[in-house]
């Protein structure tokens, strides 16, 4: 066993999601923008194991929430880097287990953290929840443990039946949240709620919104059969402004067969009108396997994260950059003096610098 471990744990040296993806029965463009350096490792030792979730904090720029679906009972945050904690965050209670992703957003101004607690390995559970908490400050001096009383939203699907699911993103345009499903050699299927705070504990509906490829793409659960086609979703996230969707997944088997894709949004659609239509993703090319890569997150719309779940090593985290266009920052990352306000509806982030919208472009 211990050879085998060794053997895989070359495998990403090996293997590279450049390979072609087919999706909807075509063969998906590759973007070559982003480049990918690994800028941490993560030290489980200090932090947690098993990380299946990743969020920026837009509280406190700077740092990064993580969750784990093998502790399930509390969040940390850590530095790009990863060595150090710089927060752990505890809860008054106790709450659904089986942490498979998480997410942040803003909601009428404040800034929100999701947990998607719907791991369902057999589907055999049925009660399904996503917790949700205003997103705390990050002061590793003076408060490097916090507590905070969660809420969350328990939920059912629409066909009735239950479902596996590790994948969660919220739309900080339309206040949705959306839940990916995660399927072996079938298609993976996408649902929606939009987000309130006065659900309380009656039982909400999802609204079904599309398959995510087609079943033909996909061949069989044979081993030694490749296939192409895109299934087993670990995570998702949408860019602050709304603008970029990535969806991941992950395959253990047959290791070549991962893939993170891009979805652009066009202007006046909602997440769901995007992932419907007939334009297809583009496939991220600098992306390769990570062994049980399930987190992903936006900073902003020209750079995002990913890190693994590993339980057998440090695992590392990557930042995937692309260059910001002409005339844009990153302002709102480096500069901590920075605060968000909301302008006709828009969100934006003033800083002593000027005022620019969350994906970095100056407010005229």
């Amino acid at each position: 066993m211990r050879n085998i471990l060794i053997l895989l744990s070359f495998l990403p040296l090996s293997f590279c999601s450049a390979r072609p993806i087919v999706f909807n029965g075509d063969t998906l463009p590759l973007n070559k923008e982003f480049k990918k350096t690994r800028c941490g490792t993560l030290d489980i030792k200090e932090n947690i194991i098993e990380v299946s979730g990743i969020a920026c904090s837009r509280v406190t720029p700077g740092y990064i929430w993580m969750q784990s679906d093998e502790t399930s009972k509390y969040i940390i945050a850590t530095d790009e880097k990863g060595a150090q904690r710089a927060c752990k965050v505890k809860f008054t209670k106790s709450i659904r287990w089986d942490w498979e992703d998480m997410s942040g957003g803003v909601y009428d101004g404040t800034d929100y953290l999701f947990i998607g607690a719907f791991g369902d390995n057999e589907e055999t559970d049925g009660e399904y929840s996503i917790i949700y908490f205003e997103e705390p400050a990050i002061d590793p001096v003076n408060a490097p443990e916090v507590t905070v009383t969660p809420s969350q939203i328990r939920y059912v699907y629409p066909d009735g039946r239950k479902h596996n699911a590790e994948a969660l993103m919220y739309d900080n345009v339309d206040q949705v949240i959306y839940i990916i499903t995660k399927v072996y050699y079938d298609v993976c299927q996408v649902f929606s709620l939009p987000f309130r705070l006065d659900y309380g504990d009656e039982q909400q509906t999802l609204t079904y919104v599309c398959d995510l490829g087609v079943r033909s793409d996909l061949g069989t659960s044979d081993k030694n059969q490749p296939y192409k086609g895109f299934h087993l979703v670990t995570g998702a996230d949408i860019s602050p402004d709304g603008k970029y969707i990535l969806i991941k997944n992950h395959n253990n088997i047959v290791a070549a067969y991962s893939w993170i894709l891009l979805w652009t949004r066009e202007e006046g659609e909602s997440v769901a009108e995007t992932l419907k239509r007939q334009r297809y993703p583009e496939n991220i090319s600098c992306y390769s396997y990570e062994w049980q890569g399930e987190a992903i997150c936006w900073l902003d719309d020209c750079t995002f994260y990913t890190t693994s779940d590993a339980d057998d090593g440090n695992p590392p985290i990557f930042v995937y950059k692309r260059p910001y266009p002409e005339g844009l920052t990153d302002v709102q990352r480096d500069d901590v003096q920075c605060t968000k306000v909301l302008i006709d509806g828009v969100l934006y982030v003033s800083t002593p610098g000027g005022l620019f919208s969350l994906d970095g472009r100056r407010a005229l």
